[in-house]
């Protein structure tokens, strides 16, 4: 379950990312795709946080990402904190 990374990071999933990848009917893998292939969100974040967007027909995704350390893994890792869809306009 650990195994997918961006930047050589791992990525871990917060309980509320978790839910709303489930609500979505999405995985880890289509966040690893909207990360390699999206573009940077057009608002600024605090440092070291990543929100990308990727669009796909009407529907634009994001996901929001921050480097932080694993307790369990004992290793610094991104935390996928928000995962979300919205129509352009």
């Amino acid at each position: 379950m650990f195994n997918e990374k961006y930047k050589g990071l791992r990525i871990a999933i917060s309980h509320s990312a978790m839910q709303e990848l489930m609500q979505e009917g999405k995985t880890i893998y289509d966040v690893v795709e909207i990360l390699e292939n999206g573009y940077d969100a057009p608002r600024k974040r605090k440092p070291g946080t990543i929100e990308k967007w990727h669009d796909k027909g009407k529907k634009t995704y994001n996901a929001v990402i921050a480097k932080d350390y694993h307790e369990i893994l004992k290793e610094d890792c991104w935390i996928l904190i928000y995962f979300g869809k919205f129509t352009r306009r």
